[in-house]
C-alpha cells in the first residue's frame, strides 16, 4: 500500500511538472480523474475572503437598539434652538426606520449563518494543499453536466417558491419608507438638524449637495455618488449601506427654470428624473472601492430601504402659496401673470424685500403661508409632480427670531460665544458680552435677513481690532457692549497692572498705613 501511495504520489508530481502554468487542470492518466491546481496565493486569498465576509456578518448583526424618538428629541434640542416641529419629525422617522430594517430583513440571521459555515470550510485550505480532488470524471471533464443539473435544480426551488407564495392565503407585511422633505428660509438650521442626527445614529448616514449633480453623461457629479458617499460611510459593507439614510440638501436649486423647455435641463429637471427610481427603491450601480469609474468595476447597491431625507430654502415659495390662496378673490376677469413659478415668486420676493419696515413681520408673514404648503405648490415652484409625490412628509420650518438668536448665541453646546471666548483664552484674554450687545448682535442679524449664518459674520466683525490687538500686549479683558456693536466706540480693553506699578501701589499704600498709625 505505501509503494502503491508513493507511485500515485510520484505520478501526480509529473503531471503537474508538466502542465502549463496558465492551465489550472491536469488530468491524470492512470486513474483517468481530473485535478485542480491551487496555489498559495488562492489559498490566501479564500482564507481573507471568508474573514472579511465574518466581519461583515458581524457589524451587520451586532447592532444596538433604536433609542426612543424622546431620546433623539433630547439630543437635538441640546444642539439646535427652535424648530421643535421639525426635531419631532426627524426623531420619529428616524426610530420609525430602525423598525423597518428589522421587520423587513428577518432572516438576515440564517443567511449569516450560512455563509459563516461556507467561510469556515473556506478557511480549511492550507499552502499544503496544491492538488485539490474535484470530483469531476473524465466524462464531464469540464463540469458541464454538473453545471446543468445544478442551474435546473436552481429553477425547479424557484418555480417551487413561486408555487408556494400563490398558494399561501397569509403573507408577510413589507413596511415602506416616507421620505422627509424639509423647507424653509436660509439659517434655520435644516442643515444643521442633519449634522447633528448622524452623530448619534448607528446606521450610514451621508449628507449630499444637490447643487453639484449633473445628468448622467455631463461634466459634474452623477446621482450614483449619492449612493457612493453612503457606501463610503458604511464603510463600503454593502449590507449596512442598504439600511442608511441620505440627507440631499439644497435640494430646491435642482427645480427646473420655466421658459426653457425647449433645451435639455441637464442641473434640474435631468437631475430629478434620474433620482426617481433611487428615492423609490432601485439597484444602483455604485463604483467599488479604490476603483476608477471608467474601469467599471461596480458594485449595486438596493435602496429600497434607504431613506431620503431632502432640504431647501424654496425661496420665493411663500409668494406662490399667497398667490394660490388669493385666487378666488380675483375673479375671472382679473389679470394674471405672465411669467408664474419660481423665477416670478423670486422676483416678488426681492421686490418686497425693502418695502416690510420690521423684518420680524415679514418673517411671520413667511411662516403663515409656508404652513400650508402643497404638493402644487411646489410643482409651480419647478419641482416635477414625480419627484414631489416621493416625498409625502412635508415639514416646514419656520425663521428664528430675535430671543432665539440670542439662544443661538450663548445655549447650544457648539454655541458662537463660547467659541470666541476659547480663542481669547489661548492668548489667556478673558471675552465678556453684556446682555443688551447680545440683543442687538440678534437684531442685526434679523435685519440681514441671513438667519443664523449672519451671527458669524457680524461677530467676526465686532471683534476684529480686538483680535489685533490682543496678541503681545498686556490686555486682560475685553468686553463688548451695545455701543461697540453698533459701531459707535471701539471696545474696552481691561490692561493686566504691571510690576513695578504693583509694587509702587503696595509701596504707597504701606506709607500710607504708617501714617495713619502715627497719627
Amino acid at each position: 500500500m505505501a509503494m502503491e501511495r508513493n507511485l500515485r504520489l510520484k505520478v501526480m508530481m509529473e503531471m503537474v511538472a508538466m502542465a502549463r502554468p496558465s492551465s489550472r487542470f491536469v488530468k491524470c492518466d492512470t486513474c483517468q480523474h481530473f485535478f485542480i491546481i491551487l496555489s498559495d496565493t488562492d489559498s490566501k486569498r479564500s482564507v481573507k475572503e471568508g474573514r472579511h465576509q465574518i466581519s461583515n456578518d458581524r457589524t451587520t448583526v451586532q447592532r444596538h437598539p433604536p433609542p426612543p424618538p424622546k431620546k433623539i428629541y433630547e439630543y437635538l434640542d441640546k444642539h439646535v434652538v427652535g424648530q421643535d416641529y421639525a426635531k419631532k419629525v426627524l426623531s420619529v422617522a428616524v426610530y420609525n426606520h430602525y423598525k423597518r430594517i428589522f421587520n423587513n430583513m428577518p432572516h438576515s440571521s440564517s443567511v449569516t449563518r450560512q455563509e459563516t459555515s461556507m467561510a469556515d470550510n473556506t478557511q480549511g485550505f492550507t499552502p499544503r494543499d496544491l492538488l485539490h480532488l474535484s470530483g469531476i470524471s473524465h466524462s464531464n471533464a469540464l463540469g458541464v453536466s454538473f453545471q446543468q443539473q445544478q442551474v435546473n435544480q436552481e429553477s425547479d426551488a424557484k418555480s417551487a417558491r413561486g408555487s408556494d407564495i400563490l398558494d399561501n392565503v397569509s403573507h408577510d407585511l413589507r413596511l415602506e419608507k416616507s421620505n422627509i422633505l424639509l423647507l424653509g428660509p436660509t439659517g434655520s438650521g435644516k442643515t444643521l438638524l442633519a449634522q447633528t442626527i448622524a452623530r448619534c445614529l448607528d446606521v450610514p448616514f451621508a449628507i449630499c449637495d444637490c447643487t453639484t449633480l449633473t445628468q448622467a453623461g455631463y461634466v459634474g457629479e452623477d446621482i450614483e455618488s449619492v449612493i457612493a458617499k453612503l457606501l463610503q460611510d458604511a464603510n463600503y459593507n454593502i449590507e449596512k449601506a442598504q439600511q442608511g439614510i441620505v440627507f440631499l440638501d439644497e435640494v430646491d436649486k435642482i427645480g427646473a427654470v420655466p421658459g426653457i423647455h425647449q433645451l435639455r435641463d441637464v442641473g434640474g429637471e435631468g437631475v430629478q428624473q434620474g433620482m426617481l427610481k433611487m428615492l423609490e427603491g432601485a439597484l444602483v450601480n455604485v463604483p467599488e472601492r479604490n476603483s476608477r469609474k471608467l474601469r467599471g468595476e461596480t458594485v449595486v447597491v438596493d435602496t429600497t430601504n434607504i431613506l431620503f431625507v431632502a432640504s431647501g430654502a424654496f425661496n420665493g415659495l411663500d409668494r406662490i402659496v399667497s398667490r394660490r390662496k388669493n385666487e378666488k378673490y380675483l375673479g375671472f376677469g382679473a389679470p394674471v401673470s405672465e411669467s408664474p413659478g419660481r423665477r416670478a415668486a423670486s422676483a416678488a420676493d426681492i421686490a418686497n424685500f425693502t418695502t416690510i419696515s420690521s423684518a420680524a413681520e415679514d418673517n411671520a408673514e413667511k411662516d403663515a403661508l409656508l404652513r400650508y404648503v402643497e404638493s402644487r405648490d411646489l410643482i409651480e415652484f419647478g419641482m416635477i409632480p414625480e419627484f414631489v409625490g416621493r416625498f409625502p412628509v412635508v415639514v416646514p420650518l419656520h425663521s428664528l427670531d430675535e430671543k432665539m438668536l440670542v439662544q443661538i448665541l450663548t445655549e447650544p453646546k457648539n454655541a458662537l460665544v463660547p467659541q470666541f471666548k476659547m480663542l481669547f483664552t489661548m492668548d489667556k484674554v478673558e471675552l465678556a458680552f453684556t446682555d443688551d450687545a447680545l440683543k442687538t448682535i440678534a437684531h442685526s442679524a434679523m435685519e440681514r435677513k441671513t438667519g443664523a449664518r449672519g451671527l458669524r459674520a457680524i461677530m467676526e466683525n465686532i471683534l476684529l481690532e480686538a483680535m489685533f490687538e490682543i496678541p503681545g500686549s498686556d490686555i486682560a479683558t475685553v468686553q463688548i457692549t451695545s455701543e461697540v456693536v453698533k459701531g459707535d466706540r471701539p471696545p474696552f480693553y481691561i490692561r493686566k497692572v504691571k510690576l513695578e506699578d504693583k509694587e509702587y501701589c503696595e509701596n504707597d499704600n504701606r506709607d500710607n498705613q504708617e501714617r495713619a498709625v502715627n497719627t
